[in-house]
């Protein structure tokens, strides 16, 4: 696989989703399947959690390693081999604003829960154990 041209990746970066992901799908179905009733991508909710329990205030975001700078985007698979520079910025930028809506949403009163990709694909049930956790339910075994 030779390099790829600069309109080649500017395409495939093109058609990475915002919504509706993999592990938006996996977590999603682990919330009906534990029958927890949310609610997705609410625009009027800061930082357009990915999904939110409006009752209990809990909001939840399901956050790809790679752009939201999993171990600050210094683990191997994060190297960038061109334009290194805009990417470290970019990512450094998401990182600040996770950071801010954090603290925007636990101000006004949200439970805020952040899920790796990673561990929603290895271990989504253990994510559900969190936001029972959250939402003050007994853990079931």
């Amino acid at each position: 696989m030779g390099e790829r041209t600069k309109e080649q990746i500017s395409f495939n970066m093109s058609r990475i989703k915002s919504r509706d992901t993999g592990i938006e799908r996996a977590l999603r179905s682990c919330l009906r399947k534990h029958k927890i009733r949310f609610r997705s991508n609410v625009k009027r909710v800061f930082g357009r959690p990915d999904f939110i329990i409006p009752d209990m205030r809990v909001a939840i975001f399901c956050d790809s390693a790679f752009w939201h700078g999993y171990k600050n985007g210094k683990t191997r698979r994060h190297l960038f081999k061109s334009n290194q520079l805009f990417w470290q910025q970019k990512l450094q930028k998401n990182i600040a604003r996770d950071k801010l809506v954090n603290r925007t949403l636990k101000a006004a009163g949200w439970k805020v829960l952040r899920f790796w990709d990673f561990k929603i694909k290895k271990d989504s049930e253990q994510c559900i154990k969190a936001i029972k956790c959250a939402l003050g339910n007994e853990l079931e075994n």
